[in-house]
């Protein structure tokens, strides 16, 4: 098992196995484990292309201090079966130091797994699960794996209840005891987590998907439709039975047009309103989007990316939707686009963009993506937070006179009527029109209404929530810029080299558009700039630069999904450059 220092003590586990096996839910349990137990951990998840059965695997990474990085190598991997691994070799890495512990009943050890220099274990789980009747594999699976590291039995079995309490006493029973055996059947090594250190305080076991659907109870959104999309599908599903204990309602849409279209009604009527879906869904959205913009009503969209075009990646994670969030509507559309830095953060920015959706009464876009969504942390509990934002509404006794929807005001934000205000009524469509909703295509009309979209996007204050600086001093040299699911590896990269001497700051951009030009070039003066992301093309460093936000001499480090942009890839670009 390889050795980490004091400042980072980790141990990465890995299970995989095909469809049905069982590898996820080994994932959860052994997460949940560490939980009990009292430590951090976060667990990434991958699985093929196809809709059912196919493969799948959990990659985990466990610590006695917040870890939301992904793991260099697995420490421990166990394969349930080789069914599909070659999917999976590049996803989960593996060296001389690995240990590999597989269940010899099905296939032969892969050439590629042994050419690894591996510590390799094999085990007849079969047989164990012919002797227990009930059982199943990965039970057996994850109490080896958790007498290995030194987990706890007691943390494993508690948290084996917690996931199986739904599935009867008999499920329980059985998996219970194939723990048990599991735990026992390997010699034990020296355990890691042995020197650890738990703690004691609340924290939670969520994923980003689930932390943007908090935010969105705690933004009080109160109407949310969508249709099923990998991997956006788990935030509805996290509202569905929660949303009505807040007065709200959760609708599922026959398609994407008509989930935002119903977003967009259920904002009209005056509930704070969201959609969420990923790259296919959102083309699909665009349209109506426009509507949003145009008719002035507030309206948040979660975008949850996945690797394109077409179908492309629907279970991989990229950062591609950028310009299509940004740029994808016709027209001048001016809107908001923000995006997420980490699980915890999903909490924090959703309640956010609901909350600048309905100040700015317009659209917000929130860029997650698949890894950010899909993966499972345990992180410390996130605090509720107070952003004074909400809806300008038109009181029903102000309207004796004539209701002037689009009147311009030194803010550009009109008050709303809601439906029912007889002293309100005006018409809202997605024609331009003149100050009081009356269709128009005088020139006159149209520049200023385009006008008064944009002013109160951009003159709007979004005070210190636009990024998250980090290691910034008088002597920094270099500037990493990035956002999203890469920012938590290019924060480890930027740490170690700051550590180690080196002049360098982060920056992690929340609020994409508008952009926060000057802050930017400010932050970035006589500096040498790398913009880092998950794309082919370098969309964020195009967007940028052709912002005036950074200079031509800024160097780019872009790589496509599905292999995530490690720390160590990072640092490596990092020191080339500053030694250019």
């Amino acid at each position: 098992m390889q050795s980490h220092n004091i400042q980072d003590r980790s141990v990465s586990v890995s299970v995989s196995g095909a469809g049905g096996s069982g590898a996820v839910t080994a994932g959860l349990i052994l997460l949940k484990s560490m939980a009990n137990a009292g430590y951090y951990g976060y667990m990434t998840r991958f699985s093929g292309p196809q809709i059912r059965g196919g493969e799948s695997a959990v990659v985990l990474n466990f610590s006695d201090s917040p870890v939301e990085r992904s793991a260099r190598s697995s420490d421990i991997h166990f394969a349930l079966d080789w069914h599909g691994f070659e999917r999976f070799s590049d996803e989960i890495p593996l060296n001389s130091q690995s240990c590999v512990i597989f269940d010899n009943s099905h296939d032969a050890l892969p050439d590629s797994v042994a050419s690894t220099g591996a510590k390799i274990i094999e085990v007849n789980l079969k047989d164990q699960a012919d002797q227990l009747k009930g059982s199943r594999p990965n039970a057996f699976a994850v109490g080896i794996v958790a007498s290995q590291l030194g987990l706890p039995l007691n943390a494993v079995l508690e948290a084996l209840e917690q996931i199986l309490e739904k599935k009867g006493e008999e499920i329980f029973r059985a998996a219970s005891e194939a723990v048990r055996t599991g735990y026992g059947l390997l010699e034990k090594k020296a355990a890691p987590l042995e020197q650890w250190k738990p703690v004691s305080h609340t924290r939670w076991n969520i994923s980003g998907n689930e932390a943007c659907a908090l935010g969105a109870l705690r933004a009080s959104v109160k109407f949310a439709a969508a249709y099923p999309i990998t991997p956006a599908s788990d935030i509805v599903e996290y509202l569905a039975p929660r949303l009505e204990k807040y007065g709200g309602n959760v609708m599922i849409a026959e398609d994407e047009l008509a989930a935002i279209n119903m977003a967009i009604g259920g904002s009209f009527g005056g509930k704070p309103s969201m959609t969420a879906t990923s790259g296919p869904g959102f083309s699909l959205m665009i349209e109506a989007m426009g509507l949003a913009i145009a008719s002035e009503v507030p309206v948040l969209v979660i975008n949850v990316m996945r690797g394109g075009p077409s179908t492309g990646l629907p279970t991989k994670s990229e950062q591609t939707d950028l310009n299509q969030a940004l740029f994808g509507m016709h027209g001048e559309a001016p809107h908001v686009v923000v995006a997420p830095l980490d699980i915890a953060d999903c909490v924090v920015t959703t309640q956010w963009a609901a909350g600048l959706a309905e100040h700015l009464q317009t659209l917000v876009v929130l860029l997650s993506d698949q890894r950010l969504g899909q993966s499972r942390a345990i992180i410390d509990a996130v605090p509720s937070q107070t952003f004074d934002l909400k809806r300008k509404i038109l009181p029903v006794q102000d309207g004796k006179g004539s209701y002037l929807r689009y009147a311009v005001s030194p803010d550009s934000i009109s008050p709303m009527a809601i439906p029912g205000n007889a002293a309100g009524r005006y018409t809202a469509d997605g024609l331009e029109h003149t100050v009081s909703g009356k269709p128009s295509s005088m020139a006159s009309d149209h520049l200023q209404q385009l006008k008064k979209r944009e002013a109160k996007v951009t003159q709007f204050d979004y005070g210190r929530m636009w990024a998250e600086a980090s290691f910034q001093q008088e002597s920094t040299e270099i500037v990493v810029l990035t956002w999203g699911s890469v920012y938590h590896n290019a924060k480890a990269a930027v740490s170690e080299l700051y550590h180690e001497g080196s002049p360098i700051a982060l920056l992690g951009l929340r609020l994409l558009m508008p952009l926060q030009t000057e802050a930017i070039q400010a932050l970035c003066k006589g500096k040498k700039v790398i913009v880092v992301e998950q794309s082919y093309s370098g969309q964020l460093y195009h967007y940028l630069k052709g912002q005036g936000a950074i200079d031509a001499s800024a160097l780019t480090l872009a790589k496509p999904g599905p292999l995530v942009l490690g720390s160590d890839e990072i640092k490596a670009f990092i020191k080339e450059a500053a030694n250019d």
